[in-house]
Parts: structure tokens; C-alpha cells; sequence
């Protein structure tokens, strides 16, 4: 798992990149899909962060989002945020059949 170099989240999903715009702004990115992202915008002061978990890109170049939870605290903006990254990750891998996400759902034995 790479290491984050945010201060407040230690690591994150391999398959996924860490875009650090600056301090209160943030982007974790699925490298197969550049377009399912989580983006973390702390740029509206402390206490008014917000945690956006984007699907896509329509053909107009408008991002599918899901309801975005804002008015957190940076703590609670890194934590919503690294659960997202991962349920998002361990969604894909289960998608496309990733033995790690598997388990034993499939097997018909």
C-alpha cells in the first residue's frame, strides 16, 4: 500500500493515486479509472470541509456525485475520506472478480 504524504491519513489503496492540490485540497484517483475519485476540499475554512466520492464523467464532462458531506472538521474529513477510498476499492475489486475481494461467495463447492 503506498504511503500517504497527507498528515493525517497513513496509507491508501495500491490501484490508487494521492493528487495533493495543497494542504486543504486533495484527490484519491483509481488509476483504471481516472474518473472514480475522492475528493477532499478543505478550502472553505476550518470546520466546512467537505468529502465528495465522484463515480464518473458523463459525456459533457460533468462528474456523477454522490451526495457530498460537508460542514466536517479536517479530522473528520480525512476519516470520512479513507473509508470512501476504500469501500470504493474493495467494490471494484469485488466487480471485477479480484480474489482478494472474492472470498468464498463464489465458490460452489
Amino acid at each position: 500500500m503506498p504511503e500517504s504524504e497527507t498528515e493525517h491519513l497513513d496509507y491508501y489503496p495500491s490501484g490508487w493515486s494521492e493528487e495533493i492540490h495543497d494542504e486543504y485540497y486533495i484527490e484519491w484517483r483509481f488509476d483504471d479509472d481516472e474518473s472514480i475519485l475522492v475528493r477532499l476540499d478543505g478550502t472553505m475554512g476550518d470546520g466546512d470541509y467537505s468529502v465528495t466520492p465522484i463515480t464518473g464523467v458523463n459525456a459533457d464532462g460533468e462528474e456523477f456525485v454522490t451526495r457530498p458531506l460537508s460542514r466536517l472538521s479536517r479530522m473528520e474529513a480525512f476519516d470520512i475520506a479513507a473509508t470512501l477510498i476504500y469501500a470504493m476499492n474493495g467494490v471494484s475489486g469485488r466487480l471485477s472478480g479480484d480474489d482478494e475481494f472474492a472470498g468464498d461467495i463464489n465458490d460452489e463447492s
